[in-house]
């Protein structure tokens, strides 16, 4: 019985301190933190974007050159409104 409880109070000292600890070490609040990963992810698809648009262009210039036809500039393409919403 003397075994038991003294493995019980560790169990629930231990569950306390990393409680502790992680409660001291955590860097943002919970909705500070989805609010900078959302940010984040934002910037990232954006980026992506970008590197997309001017990988096409740069695919469009090379068909022209090895085909021999220049290619029509086409309007620029819009975005989809972002309809990610948390």
């Amino acid at each position: 019985m003397r075994r038991l409880l003294a493995f019980g109070g560790g169990l629930l000292s231990g569950a306390a301190l990393g409680t502790l600890l992680a409660l001291l070490f955590t860097p943002a609040s919970g909705e500070a933190m989805r609010q900078g990963l959302r940010a984040r992810y934002q910037h990232a698809l954006a980026a992506g974007r970008a590197a997309a648009e001017q990988k096409r262009q740069e695919l469009e210039a090379q068909l022209a050159h090895m085909s021999g036809v220049p290619l029509t500039q086409p309007a620029p393409r819009q975005n989809p409104p972002n309809t990610h919403t948390r």
